[in-house]
């Protein structure tokens, strides 16, 4: 490491300090892309969340990724793409150096080959001083990565958790506000697995448990790297089906919901009701958690393991509460 003077000292410390401040994931990544962008010889930065990959033409690999700003695109391509794509062919985990095209970039990878692997690009040369600055920023950037893992992350499922699901829905909103209308959209949906309370009943809370999981499990066979899935609570999840449309959205929940119905749990055969809307931006969260919810009361009083759509000009009021066990 090179000797800091003590104005550079000073410096390091008060860029950590804005890593450490943050509260969340996303801020997590506002505040190391504006710091990073505050240096004058970096011309870009970009934080992408590699989810897999898939197998191309050739036997090639593809990385499935998503950016930060939110993309929701299945096929989520950008300028980057060949970039991102040779970094993690041959990138290691750290802070790396490449040169790609005749231009300089450097990489932040954080949970190398244990998806949702994280991976910064930085376009741009920088001084010595300024590569160990990015350094020590990259190892609080991992490590605060770790933390937040842990905090919105369900401890049982891994699934995000009931708080994840509402930071991540309002960027979502934010994703669509302004935007023109293309067709395609994204829909929210609340999944509740009938007669859990007899499950624990019958068989014990940690059968109960090892239905959760393989429930949760089923969620991430059947959904796509592009949608949200959370563990809301207790035997509710959700899942925000993201860029398509009405019919696409419900027959892929109506997939999920065969595929719930076929397995063979450790209690038995269950089944999952499942109440949707479509996210609008301009409806407040709680109302749109309130549709969905009124959707899925439907599904349960009309005989549970199926899907009802309610969106807000079909709303109706539900007066009394039920109890879905």
């Amino acid at each position: 490491m090179l000797p800091m003077s003590f104005e550079q000292l000073q410096t390091a410390f008060a860029l950590s300090s804005r890593l450490i401040e943050s509260k969340t994931f996303h801020d997590l990544n506002v505040a190391l892309i504006t710091i990073l962008n505050e240096i004058d010889t970096i011309n870009d930065v970009s934080s992408y969340e590699i989810l897999g990959n898939r197998a191309e033409a050739g036997s090639d690999v593809e990385p499935l990724i998503r950016k930060f700003p939110l993309s929701l695109d299945e096929n989520f391509t950008d300028e980057y793409h060949s970039v991102v794509k040779y970094v993690y062919k041959e990138g290691t985990s750290g802070v790396g150096k490449h040169v790609i095209g005749n231009q300089a970039f450097i990489s932040i990878y954080v949970n190398k080959d244990e998806p949702p692997e994280k991976l910064v690009l930085i376009q741009g040369e920088v001084s010595d001083y300024h590569y160990e600055i990015v350094k020590g920023l990259a190892s609080i950037y991992e490590h605060q990565i770790n933390l937040f893992d842990v905090k919105e992350r369900d401890l049982l499922t891994k699934l995000h958790n009931r708080q994840t699901f509402v930071t991540t829905l309002e960027q979502v909103l934010n994703f669509y506000r302004g935007m023109a209308p293309s067709g395609k959209g994204s829909f929210m949906a609340i999944l509740d697995i009938d007669h859990f309370k007899q499950v624990n009943d019958k068989f014990g809370h940690m059968q109960g448990d090892e239905v959760l999981i393989h429930f949760a499990n089923l969620m991430r066979k059947s959904f796509r790297h592009a949608d949200f899935l959370f563990r809301y609570g207790g035997e509710e999840f959700v899942v925000i089906i993201n860029q398509t449309d009405k019919t696409a959205a419900l027959a892929l929940l109506d997939s999920f919901r065969l595929s719930v119905k076929q397995f063979s749990f450790p209690s038995g055969h269950i089944t999952v009701s499942i109440g949707v809307t479509e996210v609008n931006p301009y409806t407040p969260i709680p109302t749109m958690i309130e549709i969905a919810d009124e959707a899925l009361y439907l599904a349960k009083h009309n005989g549970r393991d199926r899907i009802e759509v309610l969106n807000r000009s079909t709303k109706s009021v539900v007066d009394n509460d039920i109890e879905f066990f």
